[in-house]
């Protein structure tokens, strides 16, 4: 039986970027949920309005997450519109700025470090495929 490169631990499967961006997009179902409740106590507008606003943005959300695994290009888009639709949105909720910079920030740093990861894995991929091509063609056991 062969022996791994002691140096190296398993890699992780997947995308850190697909999983750090999912993540974002699923609390940011809360944050819209929770801008509607807050919406509908300070009587922002009419109920009807803030339900449908707050099911819409949340829709975005939860479909830009699905289009994250399916198709990552088109749900990093879908992701940033998502984001952009939340912020826009403090136009009739000021008090929710904090919270929709704070996740725009959160946003941006997962797309950083999930394509930082991203890059790294393949990188060490390739390494341990090398190592073993090399170790196993000389006939180490």
């Amino acid at each position: 039986m062969a022996r791994s490169n002691p140096q190296t631990a398993p890699i992780p499967k997947g995308s850190a970027l697909a999983q750090f961006t999912l993540t974002m997009l699923i609390l940011e179902v809360l944050v819209v949920l929770f801008a509607g409740v807050a919406a509908f106590g300070l009587k922002v507008a009419g109920a009807g309005v803030i339900w449908t606003a707050t099911g819409i943005g949340m829709l975005i959300c939860i479909i830009a997450g699905y289009l994250m695994r399916k198709n990552p290009q088109v749900g990093l888009i879908a992701g940033s519109i998502a984001q952009a639709v939340v912020l826009a949105t403090e136009i009739w909720l000021p008090e929710g700025l904090v919270v929709g910079i704070t996740f725009l920030i959160l946003w941006v740093a997962a797309i950083y470090w999930g394509a930082k990861l991203d890059r790294e894995r393949a990188e060490r991929r390739f390494e341990q495929a090398e190592w073993e091509r090399n170790n196993l063609e000389a006939g180490e056991v």
